[in-house]
């Protein structure tokens, strides 16, 4: 059984909420930066979208074309923090689901969260169990202090929904074309161009297309002899999923594999995560 992608949403929120102080909030972060020598800036707050996960994941769930039931596992992603830290979104979204759901974050881990999170998925899937999964990719740019990938880049508020589960029956397998099949990771001293190249001969046979972030630096793709699709600038963690959101359904006509990868401009440390065509025979082998 493998999890197959059955439905997608992305959201990029250029508009922004009013600015609401909040006494507890702003003692919550003084108390947190003060330790590194970060003072709370508030006007930067004024300034911001103020638009957190709660906002982004459930004009998510509003925006997924395809209806499905509650998740067996439900997910939340992330590189940077919450506009609200102290407060649990996937409780929240697990209760608009149903309250069934094992929901958890994935944090800490820079833009490799989402790659981790299809891996967690894909172990629980492997032990044995039936399962769906929601995966939510947020990613919120109010911040209390300032941080240069954030604001010099400049980032955006984004958010991507991907619903996987591992359904075989036929008319649920015609509302998707990709499953997923592997990720793969790479040392901060491995450029992308060595981490794509080693793993070119794990590719299921078919035309495949390569979706690159908007981190890597060009002469890393030089020796890829693949067709690329070059997401665009402003997102950190969520660029290459807000992609697969939208294409998911005309690259699925086109190509039988996606490499989806993209390197952390904080770590220098590369991921890789294949999709594969749901109706070519599954190869257990390419699992990484």
């Amino acid at each position: 059984m493998s999890l197959t992608l059955r439905g997608a949403a992305a959201l990029v929120r250029p508009d922004g909420l009013p600015y609401e102080p909040d006494e507890a909030l702003l003692t919550y972060h003084r108390d947190l930066l003060a330790p590194y020598g970060i003072e709370v800036d508030e006007d930067l707050l004024k300034q911001s979208r103020n638009i957190g996960f709660r906002e982004l994941a459930e004009e998510l769930m509003d925006r997924c074309p395809s209806p499905f039931g509650p998740p067996d596992l439900l997910i939340l992603a992330y590189a940077l923090p919450d506009r609200y830290p102290v407060k649990t979104v996937t409780t929240r979204l697990n209760a608009l689901f149903g309250g069934r759901s094992h929901s958890f974050a994935l944090s800490e881990q820079g833009l490799q969260a989402p790659f981790t999170a299809l891996r967690v998925a894909d172990a629980y899937t492997r032990s044995g169990r039936k399962s769906s999964l929601a995966l939510f990719v947020c990613e919120q740019t109010t911040l209390p202090y300032r941080d240069p990938l954030v604001h010099d880049t400049p980032l955006l508020d984004s958010g991507v929904l991907l619903y996987f589960d591992t359904d075989t029956d036929t008319d649920t397998d015609t509302r998707s074309g990709f499953r997923f099949t592997a990720t793969r990771a790479a040392g901060a001293d491995v450029p992308l161009g060595d981490l794509l190249a080693d793993h070119r001969a794990a590719l299921p046979p078919g035309p495949t297309l390569l979706v690159v972030g908007p981190w890597p630096a060009d002469d890393q793709l030089s020796g890829v002899d693949l067709p690329v699709h070059r997401c665009q600038p402003g997102g950190y963690c969520t660029s290459v999923w807000l992609d697969l959101a939208r294409h998911h359904e005309e690259w699925a006509t086109r190509y039988a594999n996606l490499v989806l990868c993209d390197t952390d401009p904080r770590t220098g440390r590369s991921q890789l995560a294949v999709l594969s065509s749901a109706g070519a025979p599954e190869r257990r082998e390419a699992r990484l």
